[in-house]
């Protein structure tokens, strides 16, 4: 999807930067000033400026907000569709789709968090170090649509979450001991979801089938099991049976190694207790 371009045929710009454009727009048009419009929403003057200026990526309830303040009827909400998917890199667009389909998810992480498990400040710190040329409000659309890939959990029939994480995800202090005390008691709040189930594989296990990297099993209602596995210079999508049914064997083996749910809990909240100290 490309990026809306300015009107005399000069150089494209982001959706993020189009988006801020028609809300200033918006708002002028309805006389009213930035304090103004933040007064009829619950966000403050400095979060819809940082927005008019493309410096923060829009939510959803930001966008249902301006859109019933402005009077706009679903504009800001449908341009920030555009805006999260322009986000998405090419090569993930087609992931977040399969992702978005599944009836069960099963991950294996071996250095990070789950982007369905990350806090916005985890996944602002991971973009950041990740892309260490991107702009502030590239981190910032990336972020923005990272977060919005946790939707699929608020519809009526979630799908069944079942995460593995390497003992090295609690110990790799990402953005910092508060960044880091964040994610970790959001996901003690996520291994109490009935939806989800989170177990730790501690070091102590050892060697283990999966030692080649992180990797997901997304089982799908009525259509064949599917594997993601992404690296650094190599993302995939297989859907090859023998792939998938070695990805499986994998996953239940890591699933006897790793700690029960309970010892899961307690070893995560025994690192939350390092990084609150």
């Amino acid at each position: 999807m490309g990026s809306p371009a300015s009107g005399d045929g000069a150089k494209s710009k982001s959706w993020l930067a189009y988006f801020g454009e028609e809300l200033r727009m918006a708002r002028e048009l309805s006389q009213m000033s930035v304090r103004q419009l933040a007064s009829h929403t619950s966000y403050s003057y400095q979060q819809v400026s940082n927005v008019e200026a493309g410096r923060r990526t829009p939510s959803e309830p930001f966008a249902n907000e301006v859109d019933a303040a402005l009077g706009t009827g679903g504009r800001f909400a449908r341009l920030l569709r555009r805006v999260l998917a322009d986000a998405l890199p090419d090569w993930f667009q087609g992931a977040a789709r399969e992702e978005a389909q599944a009836m069960r998810i099963r991950t294996y992480q071996c250095q990070v968090a789950h982007g369905l498990q990350q806090t916005e400040e985890y996944a602002r710190a991971l973009i950041r170090a990740a892309q260490p040329r991107a702009t502030h409000e590239r981190v910032e659309a990336l972020v923005a649509a990272r977060m919005a890939r946790q939707a699929i959990f608020e519809g009526e029939q979630p799908p069944y979450f079942w995460a593995i994480l390497d003992e090295s995800v609690l110990r790799r202090p990402v953005g910092g001991p508060a960044v880091m005390a964040g994610q970790l008691e959001s996901l003690l709040k996520e291994s109490a979801s009935p939806n989800q189930t989170i177990q730790i594989l501690p070091f102590a296990a050892g060697a283990h089938p999966a030692t080649g990297g992180s990797f997901t099993v997304w089982s799908y209602q009525e259509r064949p099991d599917a594997l993601y596995v992404e690296g650094l210079s190599v993302t995939a999508l297989k859907e090859n049976v023998a792939d998938v049914e070695n990805a499986r064997l994998r996953y239940d083996l890591l699933q006897a190694a790793a700690l029960p749910r309970e010892q899961s809990a307690d070893m995560i909240r025994d690192a939350l207790e390092g990084y609150s100290a």
